[in-house]
């Protein structure tokens, strides 16, 4: 959200119109349109799935494969499977396979700190849904827009 206002903020500074944000989006960025299309969040706003190649291991994978870390998937009602779960487990041709509400866990090792590795927990909860780049840009205007005037 903080790129989507920056964009705007820019663009009503430089005397742009917001056509011609969502134009210069349309045209110039194809490759982070494509991306965005299939980056799936979760209730709270926690990338669950994307194929942005910028954005190794983050989220699930598509379809889960023996090497991927065990996950726990526990619906609304209190029971859970474990496993090797990808995204195509939660989300499958335009529908969810999940109830919202439910809990993804999964333990992942992380080295990236100084004092070595440990196991993480990651957690997604359903519903899952993509943002709207454009959408969210006409919001961040009509409120810039709304403060510039008040």
């Amino acid at each position: 959200m903080a790129l989507v206002e920056i964009d705007v903020l820019v663009a009503q500074a430089l005397g742009l119109t917001l056509d011609e944000l969502l134009l210069i989006y349309r045209v110039q960025f194809p490759v982070m349109q494509q991306y965005e299309r299939d980056t799936w969040y979760d209730i709270h706003g926690r990338i669950v799935f994307t194929n942005s190649k910028g954005l190794p291991g983050v989220g699930l994978p598509r379809k889960a494969a023996r090497r991927d870390p065990n996950c726990r998937i526990t619906t609304p009602d209190g029971i859970a499977r474990e496993g090797q779960f990808g995204w195509e487990d939660l989300y499958k041709n335009g529908e969810p396979q999940v109830p919202d509400g439910t809990l993804v866990q999964q333990w992942v090792e992380d080295d990236t700190l100084p004092s070595g590795k440990y196991i993480k927990e990651r957690r997604w909860t359903a519903p899952f849904s993509r943002a709207n780049r454009e959408e969210d840009y006409r919001i961040a205007w009509a409120f810039f827009e709304q403060e510039q005037t008040a």
